[in-house]
């Protein structure tokens, strides 16, 4: 089980380092190139307020996603609670999940891909990523949520909003796998 966090850990520095390695050789600065996945600086209050609104169309998306999943009996998301919670300890899930893990699915599907391949292009590769979980009910969402994500990156222009946001999903995802 060690193994596999290892690896996670690994996988997500290489989501990172890919692109600002790839934009790095394209012979523009290292700051040049973070800039150009979408770190830019952001009114405090405008990311709070584009954060917030991303958080609460990611839970409003994902409530009615997955009832209509439960309605045409696709809502298989008990694969993906049991995959999780076989993953202990817990502080370190949780900061893989809630930090690491979105900024690395930030950087590189929406900072680097969104601009690369589109949003749908993008939004399905994610998608494909969440396969492991073997929950159809997962990749489904994990698409129409990277849509949401992509879609706010593209009119952001900022991955500040998406990673917060994103955080805040996963956090609620997780506490609703652990605590209820």
């Amino acid at each position: 089980m060690i193994e596999n966090f290892i690896f996670n850990i690994f996988f997500d520095f290489a989501l990172i380092l890919f692109p600002i390695a790839f934009l790095f050789s394209r012979k523009k600065s290292l700051k040049k190139a973070v800039q150009e996945l979408g770190f830019v600086k952001i009114n405090g209050l405008s990311f709070l307020k584009k954060s917030f609104l991303l958080f609460v169309a990611l839970i409003v998306a994902s409530v009615v996603l997955s009832t209509a999943l439960g309605f045409f009996g696709l809502n298989d998301l008990s694969l993906v609670s049991e995959s999780i919670e076989r993953i202990s300890p817990i502080i370190p899930l949780f900061l893989m999940i809630v930090i690491l893990r979105v900024i690395s699915e930030e950087v590189f599907f929406r900072g680097f891909l969104v601009e690369k391949i589109g949003i749908v292009a993008s939004s399905g590769i994610f998608a494909l990523f969440h396969i492991g979980y073997g929950s159809v009910a997962e990749v489904i969402g994990a698409f129409v949520l990277g849509l949401l994500l992509a879609k706010a990156f593209q009119l952001n222009k900022n991955l500040y909003p998406n990673i917060l946001g994103h955080a805040a999903y996963n956090a609620i995802a997780l506490w609703a796998i652990f605590m209820v």
